[in-house]
C-alpha cells in the first residue's frame, strides 16, 4: 500500500512543502551554523587569532574557510602561562576550545586570563556552537563533519 493511502483526504501534504519538521529544523540548524563560521571567517579575516587546542582543530577550521591566525594551545607542549604570554600584545582573541567539560573549563580558564592581560577574550562562537550541535559535536575537529550531516539532514537525506 503506497504512503497516500495512509492519509486521509484533505489531509494530504502539500508537495511544495518540506516532507517533515525534522527537515526544517536541520535547515534552520545549518543556517545557524553558517551564520556563526561566517562570523567566525569575518573575525579571522580582519586579524583576531583564534585559539583552539591542537592541531587538527586548526586543520578543521582551515577546511571551513578560516585563514586567519590559529594559535593551537596544546600543539607545542609549553605551559599555559607561556602561550598566555604570546597572546598578550593581541587587541582581542577568540576562544573556540572543544565543547567537552574539559574544554569548557580550559575556555573558562583563558577567558579570565585573558581578561585579566587587557585581552579582549571572544567565546561567543564556542557558545553559539555548543548550544546548537549539543551532544552532536564534542571537538572542534568534528565541525566539517557535523555540518555535512546537517546538510543531508536538511535535504531529508539520513547521514
Amino acid at each position: 500500500m503506497d504512503r497516500e493511502g495512509l492519509v486521509a483526504r484533505g489531509r494530504r501534504r502539500n508537495p511544495g512543502q518540506l516532507r517533515s519538521p525534522r527537515m526544517a529544523f536541520y535547515a534552520w540548524k545549518l543556517e545557524e551554523a553558517k551564520r556563526i563560521l561566517e562570523r567566525l571567517r569575518e573575525s579571522s579575516g580582519s586579524g583576531v587569532a583564534i585559539v583552539v587546542e591542537g592541531r587538527r582543530d586548526e586543520a578543521a577550521l582551515r577546511k571551513l574557510g578560516v585563514v586567519g591566525v590559529v594559535h593551537c594551545l596544546k600543539a607545542r607542549g609549553e605551559s599555559g602561562v607561556r602561550f598566555l604570554e604570546k597572546l598578550d600584545g593581541l587587541d582581542g582573541v577568540v576562544l573556540l576550545t572543544d565543547f567537552d567539560r574539559e574544554g569548557g573549563e580550559l575556555r573558562l580558564w583563558l577567558y579570565q586570563e585573558l581578561s585579566r592581560r587587557g585581552v579582549r577574550a571572544d567565546d561567543f562562537a564556542w557558545k553559539r556552537i555548543r548550544s546548537l550541535a549539543r551532544t552532536e559535536v564534542r571537538s572542534v575537529e568534528e565541525l566539517p563533519r557535523f555540518l555535512r550531516s546537517v546538510e543531508a539532514r536538511a535535504r531529508g537525506e539520513r547521514s
